[in-house]
């Protein structure tokens, strides 16, 4: 859209005699102000949501005049979130990050007849680069609605992955989550339950042992148990008896 297109338009919008394009600004202006009322932010996409009959490039030559831009501020309508932006910047950012839109920025700037050079130094300014990330980060949770219920459809047709992934997603399952079990409580427990029923010392002190070997991550078959009294007594009679012979 050249200025010189926009310098006529705004010609014929100031002229005493009513004509067509009188008539189509008045129509934007209302589906704006409607828009504004419903709490929409106001922006072309938004006014031509009101209007569906209204050409979507006569919603932006109309947007673009100082003449709508006054009307809407007389009335209270804002229609940036940045104020540190001109109306360029705006309009690049509405038709770039609008969610139906798959062009890159340099096309998209072509067709506003924005020169690279201009978008490159754009894209170098602070309040350019927050209102962009703003505006794409509140595109993106527009989208969420509509991936839940494509996860929901994939679920339904019984998709293993997607029922993988609601489960990974509510945390019923977690294929790379840590056991919760306390080893080493564990077998203190059990040293416990040991200790209160078992009356022998030193079969106590032989599970014992064994236990915080285990607890230790040592092999418990491999500590050295303290001599029963039986056993004592059985080698001190071989004992004898080999004295004997």
């Amino acid at each position: 859209m050249s200025d010189i297109e926009l310098d006529k338009f705004e010609t014929r919008l100031a002229s005493p005699k009513r004509n067509k394009d009188q008539e189509l600004f008045e129509t934007v202006l209302a589906a704006a102000v409607a828009a504004d009322r419903r709490g929409f932010f106001v922006e072309p996409q938004t006014v031509v949501d009101q209007a569906p009959g209204i050409d979507p490039e006569k919603v932006k030559l109309i947007w673009l005049t100082s003449k709508f831009q006054k009307s809407l501020a007389d009335r209270g309508i804002k229609t940036t979130k940045n104020p540190g932006l001109t109306l360029r910047q705006e309009t690049f950012l509405q038709a770039y990050l609008n969610p139906l839109n798959l062009k890159p920025p340099q096309v998209v700037a072509k067709q506003m007849q924005i020169a690279i050079t201009e978008l490159d130094g754009w894209f170098r300014e602070k309040e350019f680069a927050e209102a962009m990330s703003a505006k794409a980060e509140d595109n993106l949770r527009k989208y969420i609605p509509m991936a839940d219920q494509a996860l929901g459809q994939l679920i339904q047709q019984g998709d293993m992955k997607a029922i993988t992934f609601v489960n990974q997603l509510t945390g019923r399952y977690d294929p790379n989550a840590k056991s919760n079990l306390d080893i080493v409580s564990f077998l203190i427990s059990v040293q416990e339950i040991i200790q209160k029923h078992v009356r022998d010392p030193i079969t106590k002190r032989n599970v014992g042992r064994e236990l915080m070997a285990l607890a230790q991550g040592q092999n418990g078959a491999g500590t050295i148990p303290e001599p029963m009294p039986d056993a004592i007594m059985d080698s001190e009679t071989t004992i004898d008896i080999s004295l004997k012979d």
